[in-house]
């Protein structure tokens, strides 16, 4: 199998989780091979796998190559699928043309590669969030009609995705989508490499409590900051640890009866905003946050509330948009697996937090 995105967040999971499998794969990195070998071997050696090792008995072999200017020949031998993992998570178009040039036209020279070289076999990792501001269920088949975005990302994971469907309508060929929602770290470690997001406002929740309690807010108890919070208590985020997704992942490339479907690897338990605001507050030591109706919020900001609702508010549709998303295919895989989902309960929140607070939330240690 070829794949690509090993490097990034999620693929480094799948990779080890396929590699522990007995998967053979070819994992493409960007030039220079030996910076971008050294760089894989440390973010394997974090979640426990040897990457030399793989590549001394044969299993892994690493080929230099980028989307969309530059894939390699496969001179390594008979391909018979590829695993697509490579993104920009780019909210919005900068100078380089990110996130459509990875997304859209990465996908486009990908498509055109596995056709010269007869690969009929793909799969490839999306977003839960092609679907917009969609309005009731979100069901596992491709959105045909252009929903209203929110972000270039989803708009170009959109695209991609009808390029992938395309594809998939000629004869012999076989198209398996991965739709994963917001990603967090490992259930068990707390272990990412993505900061953004949940992690983002949680960062800025710390940096409001270190100035409020500067001024002597809240000795000998907690904090008091008083902060209207745009959305409804009782609303769902969808937020998914990244070994739960690797799993699923695993599960369905490895069993073809499982093959040529779209899955939500989404949550299929409800994760409020009430509960996330609970443990924000006894994690920091807060108090004084009320949910709001967001037009009273947005726009009308304290400088409290501007910190996080102007400064995150490329998230702030996540908190008012929450989208229900169908897990028919991915439930079926959980039970035919054995998989649970590893509910996120105030305990593995604050292994979140431990590790995101260890890492200078993204800042130490070469992540970003």
């Amino acid at each position: 199998m070829f794949m690509t995105g090993a490097t990034g967040f999620l693929g480094q999971f799948v990779l080890r989780d396929l590699l522990a499998r007995g998967l053979r794969l070819v994992v493409m990195v960007r030039p220079p091979l030996a910076g971008s070998a050294e760089r894989l071997g440390r973010l394997m050696a974090e979640i426990g796998t040897d990457l030399e090792a793989c590549l001394g008995r044969g299993q892994l072999i690493l080929v230099e190559g980028a989307l969309p200017e530059a894939l390699p020949e496969p001179t390594w031998g008979r391909t018979w699928a590829i695993l697509h993992c490579a993104a920009s998570i780019k909210l919005f178009l900068n100078g380089d043309g990110d996130p459509f040039h990875t997304n859209v036209e990465g996908t486009g020279a990908l498509l055109a590669w596995a056709e010269r070289h007869g690969i009929n076999r793909l799969f490839a990792v999306s977003t839960a969030y092609t679907c917009g501001w969609s309005r009731g269920l979100v069901l596992e088949t491709f959105h045909r009609e252009a929903p209203e975005f929110q972000t270039d990302y989803e708009r170009s994971k959109w695209l991609a995705e009808n390029m992938l469907a395309a594809w998939s309508e000629n004869s012999g060929r076989q198209l398996t989508v991965f739709r994963p929602s917001f990603l967090v770290g490992d259930s068990q470690t707390g272990y990412t490499t993505q900061f953004g997001g949940f992690y983002q406002l949680a960062r800025l929740i710390a940096l409001l409590k270190q100035q409020h309690a500067r001024n002597g807010n809240g000795n000998g108890g907690p904090t008091h900051i008083p902060l209207r919070i745009p959305g409804r208590a009782e609303d769902a985020q969808d937020f998914v640890p990244v070994d739960f997704v690797s799993r699923l992942m695993t599960e369905v490339i490895l069993r073809p009866e499982f093959h040529g479907r779209i899955y939500h690897l989404t949550s299929p338990e409800r994760f409020t905003n009430g509960f996330i605001k609970e443990c924000f507050e006894e994690y920091f030591g807060l108090c004084g946050g009320t949910f709001t109706d967001p037009a009273k919020v947005l726009g009308r900001c304290s400088p409290d509330e501007a910190l996080l609702w102007d400064q995150y508010s490329i998230m702030t549709p996540r908190v008012v948009h929450c989208p229900r998303f169908d897990m028919t295919h991915t439930r079926e895989v959980m039970q035919a697996g054995g998989i649970r989902f590893p509910t996120l309960d105030r305990q593995r929140v604050f292994r979140l937090f431990d590790y995101a607070t260890a890492k200078g939330w993204g800042r130490s240690n070469g992540h970003r």
